[in-house]
């Protein structure tokens, strides 16, 4: 009973120069840097990440549907919201809930059921290896 499009997948490096560069003219670099990674830097540029879209178009937020459906599934395909709400000291990004990140559906689940982000995974690796 929904619909979700992939708004935007991979980027090139020039195309993630650009957009860098235009958010940073018009927010500065401090705040841009909050909300957009530089080139090179960009999950969208390992064609891991989307930015989900709904029926009409628009990205999607948390007050749609797709967004509880995705929430509750997404992980099961083995994606994860990538900077949820409440966790932006952790992810350095500001909560983006289009924002998904493809890690394979064990890792994925493993997130989900310890209800961790990503960046806390990681973490929590390296502290185990040193």
């Amino acid at each position: 009973g929904i619909t979700i499009y992939s708004g935007s997948a991979y980027r090139s490096y020039s195309y993630q120069l650009a957009l860098y560069n235009r958010y940073v003219s018009v927010d500065g670099k401090i705040k841009a840097e909050t909300y957009s990674a530089r080139a090179g830097y960009s999950e969208h540029q390992t064609g891991l990440a989307t930015d989900i879209m709904n029926a009409n178009l628009g990205y999607i937020s948390s007050s749609d549907k797709e967004y509880d459906w995705l929430i509750n599934n997404s992980y099961k395909y083995g994606f994860v919201l990538r900077y949820p709400k409440g966790k932006e000291d952790i992810t350095g990004y500001i909560y983006e809930e289009w924002h998904f990140r493809y890690l394979g559906e064990k890792l994925a689940t493993e997130l989900y059921n310890l209800d961790i982000t990503y960046d806390e995974y990681v973490a929590r690796k390296e502290q185990k290896m040193n």
